[in-house]
């Protein structure tokens, strides 16, 4: 019991970015479905219907502080189940954006999610090679120099390339991430 959070309703008025996402899930009705749904819930510290419930009451450092946003898995359970219709993964996306804008220091493996979500950005897919050199940068660069035995016979053998294959539609996989980034509008 000592090592819970106490949390006070209505410390202060929420940020901008936190005033639009409040609009978003106001018609939450609390039901849990989202978090019946959700195939990680044990490994978040808040449900996505804790979640909710913290937006809806101005709980702003709660919700940006939490691991869940980086937890989810974005599969879109939750947000396919909710009687309400509430996009939930894309809320958990703007919950991502907000919280590094705002300095908040998620768990290690977002370096691998920024890193990932970049690339799908850029080239609209997958690019493997270039997504472990910039995590392998980013959290262990000695670790990377032992990998580069296996990532050579891989290239060798034809399973990893350098190029990316582009894809059509990149220019429209750029616009949903300017979306989400933007807060939906």
């Amino acid at each position: 019991m000592a090592d819970q959070k106490i949390l006070r309703l209505g410390e202060k008025a929420p940020s901008e970015e936190m005033a639009a996402l409040k609009e978003t899930v106001a018609s939450c009705m609390q039901c849990g479905t989202c978090s019946a749904s959700c195939p990680v819930t044990r490994a978040m510290d808040y449900t996505p219907r804790e979640i909710m419930r913290l937006i809806m009451t101005d709980m702003e450092e709660a919700v940006l502080g939490s691991q869940t946003m980086w937890v989810c898995a974005s599969c879109y359970s939750c947000a396919a189940r909710c009687p309400r219709d509430i996009e939930i993964t894309d809320l958990m996306l703007r919950l991502r954006s907000i919280a590094i804008k705002k300095g908040y220091q998620p768990r290690a493996d977002v370096a691998f999610y920024r890193h990932f979500m970049s690339i799908v950005r850029r080239y609209g897919r997958m690019l493997e090679p270039e997504l472990m050199i910039r995590y392998g940068l980013t959290t262990n660069p000695l670790k990377l120099l032992g990998m580069a035995p296996i990532g050579l016979t891989m290239l060798r053998r034809g399973k990893l390339a350098f190029k990316p294959d582009l894809i059509k539609g990149r220019r429209e996989v750029r616009e949903i991430f300017d979306r989400v980034e933007g807060g939906g509008e």
